[in-house]
């Protein structure tokens, strides 16, 4: 895979996980439900930010959650599913489109660190490359999403605010 098809692929699955973190924050009650991106309130470099993003989130019994996102980057539409557990083990994004053939392998993992506090190891074939902190506000109306990237992607920090519907 040329790099600018691997660099646009990474750039892609970073904002569908930006978005499906939106998410992963406090308590059952304050994270489950519709999340929508506030561009004006985000701060994505190089202008990655997705002109549109909404994640949904439900319970899926047994100690999961269901989140689903939609998102438009550069005028292409994604659809994303993700079942996962805060037990740090890593899940792997169902996404639509499917990336190209020969892609890496995109999983994530998650963990709880304190009540309003979610960590997502965002992972590309088994090695992390981003880690996503989320955090509800007190009043769980927003959530605050920060990713800082890892290895060759540790100059690459960005925030993204969404607004609960």
């Amino acid at each position: 895979m040329k790099i600018s098809k691997r660099f646009g692929f990474v750039t892609l699955c970073l904002g569908l996980a930006l978005a499906r973190g939106a998410a992963f924050a406090a308590d059952m009650d304050k994270f489950i439900g519709t999340w929508e991106l506030n561009a004006s309130k985000s701060q994505i470099p190089g202008g990655a930010t997705p002109d549109k993003a909404t994640v949904v989130v439900t319970d899926a019994g047994g100690g999961k959650l269901k989140s689903v996102s939609d998102t438009n980057m550069s005028g292409q539409n994604v659809h994303a599913e993700l079942t996962f557990a805060a037990d740090g083990k890593d899940y792997t994004p169902v996404t639509t489109p499917a990336p190209p053939p020969g892609s890496p392998t995109i999983t994530e993992s998650f963990e709880r660190v304190s009540a309003n506090v979610y960590k997502t190891e965002l992972k590309m074939s088994g090695q992390t490359i981003a880690t996503l902190m989320q955090e509800v506000s007190a009043d769980g109306k927003s959530l605050k999403v920060t990713t800082q990237g890892v290895g060759a992607a540790a100059n690459v920090t960005s925030t993204m605010v969404f607004d609960k519907k």
